[in-house]
């Protein structure tokens, strides 16, 4: 990239947020040294770094409803090819493709980098880790590059494709990580009917979506019993090391406080006792030290 419209930034992090002379909400991130300008609904704060936003590269019109591909991407100057961001993990750094979707999506959340970080001091080496809608794979990757046997489940197959991309670019090609394109209760279900268990897992559900044969996933009916049967799968693993059990999401009423009692009552239930439960906002903060919250968290770690 040349000019002054395009230089290099400190990578990544959150630049700025809040809404536009239209009083539309909108964020401006920084990826791989490209500043992203892409919507926010949610803000209504104003903008704290009102120049910086003339720099934008990479720039999303249209609704940004996810799931819908009802915008575009205006994109100036030279994207890189392929577009990665770089994120120390552990002792690992993960490299992440910047996918740009119709959505507004861009395939990278950088609110989770803390969990990223949290798994890779919570997975105890030879653990056999499951991670469920696992999306582009930073989660998967985190638990890789910990020690852990991975089981990667995604309905998606381009997510997928996107998740393996990223294991290559992050040398964890090799890694033992099962790549699965399949329905996570589905997935789920089957391993309970098999006696499979696993060491400890990670769940970002959607809203709602459907896997790869129409199976539809509503997280306010469908979380709790998925949920309850991961921990079973949990509590029936004794042949190794208890991992961690990580729970995050995006959507509108599963505020910390709820995701926390969820999560609690599935450990209880399953007989997972002795362990530490916390919860959470999933945050961002940018350049003027402001924090976004995008989500919540509510995870769980066995005691020491």
């Amino acid at each position: 990239m040349n000019g002054p419209a395009h230089r290099k930034f400190r990578d990544p992090a959150l630049a700025d947020f809040g809404v536009d002379s239209a009083g539309c909400g909108r964020r401006l991130e920084r990826l791989g040294g490209v500043l992203v300008n892409r919507p926010l609904p949610q803000t209504t704060a104003r903008r704290a770094l009102s120049s910086l936003w003339q720099d934008a590269a990479a720039v999303f019109t249209g609704t940004g409803t996810a799931g819908v591909g009802d915008g575009r991407w205006e994109l100036a100057g030279d994207i890189p090819e392929p577009w990665l961001v770089s994120l120390p993990v552990g002792t690992a750094t993960l490299r992440l493709e910047v996918k740009p979707a119709a959505s507004g999506q861009i395939g990278v959340f950088l609110e989770q980098a803390e969990q990223w970080q949290w798994l890779t001091e919570h997975t105890p080496p030879g653990s056999e880790m499951l991670s469920l809608f696992a999306h582009s794979g930073a989660a998967s990757l985190s638990l890789a590059a910990a020690g852990a046997e991975v089981v990667h489940i995604d309905a998606s197959k381009p997510s997928v494709e996107l998740a393996r991309r990223n294991a290559a670019a992050s040398g964890l090609a090799a890694a033992p990580i099962r790549w699965i394109c399949e329905d996570a209760v589905t997935f789920v279900k089957r391993q309970l009917k098999r006696g499979a268990s696993f060491s400890g897992a990670v769940l970002d559900p959607p809203s709602w979506g459907h896997g790869p044969k129409g199976q539809a996933f509503a997280i306010d009916r469908d979380l709790v019993p998925l949920l309850d049967d991961v921990a079973t799968l949990m509590a029936r693993h004794t042949a190794g090391p208890r991992g961690p059990l990580l729970l995050t999401c995006h959507s509108p009423g599963w505020h910390p406080r709820r995701l926390h009692d969820t999560l609690s009552t599935a450990c209880r239930d399953a007989g997972l006792i002795g362990g530490r439960c916390e919860s959470g906002p999933l945050t961002c903060t940018d350049d003027s030290g402001r924090t976004l919250e995008l989500g919540s968290f509510a995870r769980w770690a066995p005691s020491p």
